[in-house]
């Protein structure tokens, strides 16, 4: 740095803007969490930090997601809008995004594997801010910034463990650096293990009749034989008959058929081992010119646990005269016919004409695992100074990949398990237990590898650009390049269908993207500044993106020094997710009523609806579309910050509004509205099959508004010590979408899932320089349960409302000596549990993406510093 300009030495660069400056609190609102917050507030995992923030109304994705396409990930979803449209930044710098999207659709970031032992700090910018960062930055910006300097060497160790058991966690980290007047360098390692936690170690988790709950109960799939409700005389399913060796088969028999307690074999956490290794440096070139670089790299194991798969329609048992025939539903060609006098173990002897099928869980091939293998790197390597006096510049290469390997088992091909109902002299019943050879002859083992790729390179300059009557017109400018790979490929029978209850997916592609920037901070008046910034992005993909502007105006007015009045307006924009670009379709079926050709044959949808003649299995095909555009938004932000001393308040009033969001229909609903969507439904002309296409088109709207509040006082006194108090809140007001031009607004909070108000307290006493006893209660409030919607207009037989929800951790450190600190404290330490949602239809009843099963936790660390 140039040594003549003092000035300079005190400014740095904060989340929301390229201009450094000496002051954090700009027209952009910034939520700073420090490595001491973390500490003390009682935080294990970077995760868990971001899951509490009050700014996460929208809930985080968690790996509590055991069914879903990530349990592996995790990831936030700031003001709710939506998990993809937080931008996550380290060191300021993108990384890879997840290579498996969640829900199949969505790309994001996952935060589950950042070492919290290496973060200095977390900045959250809470507004848009694509003028300053390009796409993604929607609902805000969450900058993880790692340890630069350390000049000892410090070991920590970590324990924790559960009340109910299950969830201990031991960590271990080492940091060690060096320095001297032209250069340092840091080394950062550490090594985590967290148990997975069961179902069963959880108050009555364990049960599929949790909590008592109004939608509980046991899975019909045990080991029963059924008609199908085509054929039944009842217009309904109709049970035939119970396997005699039900509870032999670890089954249960309840009213009368043979069920399954699927909680029982399920996890709600997996287990989790991860090593992290990182490196930093700088190098004095010169006295304007300093070199500096990162390398870390992480590698992650998760294994996931759930039930064993259920088989039930997927084959189908068709009886005629004499004859039983069995067939596959996915694969008709395959098909076998047989006495049914003596087929099947005589299962269907005396069964009239009809269609049946067996309900059976194939506990025999064991829980459906997936081991999840993570590897992560990434290198940042750059030049920051001095151009000038007058000119600082910084300019890096960075590459960050992130690869995924998935191996699962507990799963059959469907020719496997065709082969093996046929391995029996006169076909296998489904009621008797299954053998190891039939095991062998049925089981596959499905894999899916996954790798996101991201080479960046950034080029910027920044500093005095002249003086006017009110002050010194500052500036920053600059240009980046981006190119993103990625691929997700399951193994070859996924992807064809052919393995029973689970799918795969596939896809690949790359993309670049280039971008230019400018901001200046101009003194209007004496106290008055005003901030006007833009970006153009242009993407040279498949998509229809293009170019993209983001402007962005503030204004900063201090009528006092310790008065900050603020308002902030930006445009922001996403480039449509990789996946949804480059992903190959994928094909499934759903039942769903024909009201087009209701309409044909002269009937209203009312009269069509009740008509079960018009209920048809259509063919559904899902997958890329290049023809996307970019998702729009509009942010706005009106706040004041007060700090006269000891006290400290801070308020905004925000509102973001996003357009044109990629949505994917489903069938049912695109052949409601036939008229509309003609061109995604195709009926052959000769067999009548329909095929509904529900590509993802940008179709919808989304408009959220809250106020945030943040007040903060430090009380001094002789006798005591020194307190600390901190409360921060974010009451959400308005939470509207819009599915289409012809669809009503809906507001979420009126239809139900979202609670309008979070909020954290924190209170920290330090009697002495060495001692530190820290509390913070977390809350959540009440609101509408997720489908409370479904039972408006009627009385509702429970509550439709969720509990408010209140956890508290408390922690307490104390300086053994003056290399020596240890700690201790318990999170949740009234053991709350989550808040049951009587409206949601499946297990375990709660919201994870809100709530945690952990309970009470114990733990406890000791820091040697040398």
């Amino acid at each position: 740095m140039a040594a003549d300009d003092g000035a300079d030495l005190e400014r740095i660069e904060v989340t929301g803007s390229r201009i450094k400056r000496t002051d954090m609190e700009s027209a952009s609102p910034l939520v700073v969490i420090s490595s001491e917050d973390i500490a003390s507030q009682g935080f294990n995992s970077t995760q868990d930090v971001l899951d509490s923030l009050t700014q996460n109304s929208g809930g985080s994705l968690t790996q509590q997601e055991s069914f879903g396409f990530t349990p592996a990930a995790s990831g936030v979803n700031l003001r709710g809008a939506g998990l993809g449209r937080t931008l996550t930044l380290i060191d300021g710098k993108r990384v890879a995004k997840y290579p498996f999207a969640a829900g199949g659709t969505q790309n994001f970031t996952d935060t589950s594997n950042i070492p919290v032992g290496a973060i200095e700090r977390i900045e959250i910018l809470t507004t848009g801010a694509s003028a300053i960062y390009g796409s993604d930055a929607m609902g805000g910006v969450i900058n993880i910034i790692l340890k630069k300097n350390v000049e000892d060497t410090i070991i920590n160790a970590y324990v924790s463990d559960t009340d109910h058991g299950g969830r201990a966690t031991n960590k271990i980290s080492l940091v060690t650096g060096s320095s001297d007047d032209n250069s340092s360098m840091l080394l950062f390692v550490e090594h985590e293990k967290r148990d997975r936690l069961k179902a069963s170690d959880r108050w009555s988790l364990g049960s599929d009749l949790a909590w008592d709950h109004p939608s509980g109960g046991y899975s019909g799939y045990g080991a029963s034989l059924w008609e199908t409700k085509a054929t039944s005389a009842t217009g309904n399913d109709r049970l035939v008959s119970n396997s005699d060796s039900c509870t032999e088969l670890g089954f249960i028999e309840s009213n009368g058929v043979c069920k399954y307690n699927r909680a029982g074999d399920r996890q709600l956490l997996p287990d989790q081992e991860r090593t992290s290794l990182m490196v930093k440096f700088t190098n004095e070139l010169s006295d304007n010119h300093q070199l500096f670089g990162r390398v870390d790299f992480t590698h992650a194991t998760v294994e996931q646990r759930i039930e064993a798969m259920a088989v039930g329609d997927d084959f189908l048992f068709n009886v005629s005269g004499n004859d039983v025939t069995l067939s596959s539903k996915a694969r008709p060609e395959l098909s076998k016919t047989y006495d049914k006098a003596t087929a099947f173990g005589g299962d269907f002897a005396g069964q009239d004409d009809g269609t049946y099928y067996y309900r059976r869980r194939a506990a025999e091939f064991g829980p459906r695992a997936g081991d999840f293998t993570t590897d992560n790197f990434s290198a940042v390597f750059g030049l920051q100074g001095y151009l000038t006096d007058d000119i600082g510049y910084e300019t890096s290469w960075s590459l960050s990949r992130q690869r995924i390997d998935k191996e699962e088992s507990g799963y059959a091909t469907i020719n496997g398990y065709f082969d093996y109902l046929n391995s029996c002299v006169n076909g296998c019943s489904q009621l008797d237990a299954i053998s190891q050879d039939q095991l062998d002859m049925a089981s596959y083992q499905p894999s899916q590898k996954g790798q996101s790729t991201l080479v960046s390179w950034a080029f910027g300059i920044n500093g005095d650009l002249f003086e006017l009557d009110a002050g010194t017109v500052q500036y920053a400018a600059g240009v980046e390049m981006n190119r993103e790979w990625f691929y997700d490929r399951s193994d070859v029978f996924s992807q064809r269908g052919e393995i029973l209850t689970t799918g795969g997916s596939a896809g690949q592609g790359s993309r670049k993207q280039y971008a230019g920037y400018a901001e200046l901070s101009i003194p209007v008046v004496d106290k008055l500044t005003a901030t006007l910034a833009g970006r153009y992005d242009y993407y040279d993909d498949a998509s229809d993106v293009g170019g993209a502007f983001s402007p962005q105006v503030a204004l900063e007015y201090r009528p006092v020094n310790e008065l900050l009045l603020r308002a902030l307006w930006a445009k922001t924009f996403r480039a449509p997710d990789m996946q949804r670009l480059f992903g190959e379709p994928t094909r499934a079926y759903s039942t769903i009523t024909d009201f087009q050709q209701c309409a044909a044959d002269g009937l209203t949808p009312s009269a069509c609806a009740q008509n079960s003649n018009y209920e048809i299995s259509a063919n559904v095909v899902a997958g890329a579309n290049p023809d996307l555009e970019e998702e729009k938004g509009e942010n706005w932000n009106l706040g004041l910050v007060y700090n006269p001393g000891n006290f400290d308040i801070s308020v905004d009033w925000w509102h973001v509004e996003i357009d044109n969001i990629v949505t994917a229909l489903s069938a049912s609903y695109v052949m409601s509205k036939y008229d509309k969507y003609a061109n995604m439904i195709d009926r052959d002309a000769v067999t009548g099959e329909v095929t509904i296409n529900t590509q993802a088109i940008n179709l919808s709207n989304r408009t959220l508004e809250g106020v945030d509040l943040a007040i903060g006082y430090t009380l001094d006194t002789a006798a005591a010590g020194t307190f600390k108090f901190r409360l921060e809140g974010s009451y959400q007001d308005k939470w509207e979408e819009q599915l289409d031009a012809s669809s009503p607004v809906e507001s979420s909070f009126y239809e139900g899932g979202i609670p309008r108000w979070r909020a954290n307290f924190t209170t920290k006493w330090m009697p002495t320089d060495d001692l530190a006893i820290t509390a913070m209660v977390k809350y959540i409030a009440d609101h509408k349960g997720v489908y409370a919607s479904d039972y408006f207009g009627e009385v509702a037989p429970f509550d439709v409302r969720v509990d408010a929800h209140t956890e508290v951790n408390t922690n307490l450190s104390y300086n053994l000596t003056d290399n020596v600190t240890v700690a201790a404290g318990v999170n949740n330490l009234f053991d709350a549990k989550p808040e049951v949602d009587n409206t949601l239809y499946s297990w375990p009843f709660f919201d994870s993406s809100y709530y945690n099963p952990v309970g009470r936790e114990f733990y406890a660390s000791a820091e040697l510093r040398f």
